[in-house]
């Protein structure tokens, strides 16, 4: 039986669309472009930095909501995180990435995120940066 053709299409280098949300990702996550942890400041400050510098051609880059962040998240789908973990991310990703992403879903000093290993999203401290938080970056279109 053959493999189901992904949804995802590579836009150049830097970027990923799915073709059913209409939303283009970054292709590499803040963990594999950064090699460090970010909080949830440090993830929306990178947005506005690939913005400024208008990343693969776009200047609307933010971080995802969790409906849009959980549309990543895929059980028959396997990808491996910057640690060699399995998480449910289509392979069209560059394995390596963070094995969650920081939404724009916040209330108060917490923000939540999605864990691409489960597909739950959580709440966490906003500067919390002990369970290697990184952020993929969407835009739509």
């Amino acid at each position: 039986m053959a493999e189901k053709k992904s949804r995802y299409l590579k836009d150049g280098e830097d970027a990923i669309y799915d073709s059913v949300s209409s939303l283009t990702w970054t292709a590499k996550d803040s963990r594999q472009a950064l090699s460090k942890e970010l909080s949830w400041d440090e993830a929306n400050a990178w947005a506005q930095e690939l913005n400024n510098e208008t990343f693969g051609g776009h200047s609307d880059w933010r971080l995802p909501t969790v409906e849009e962040a959980l549309t990543l998240f895929n059980t028959e789908r396997l990808n491996k995180d910057f640690k060699g973990g399995d998480i449910h991310l289509d392979a069209t990703f560059p394995p390596g990435a963070g094995p969650c992403t920081w939404t724009s879903s916040e209330r108060g000093r917490e923000a939540q995120i999605v864990f691409f290993l489960n597909g739950c999203p959580y709440w966490y401290d906003k500067n919390d940066q002990t369970i290697s938080h990184s952020v993929r970056l969407v835009r739509r279109g």
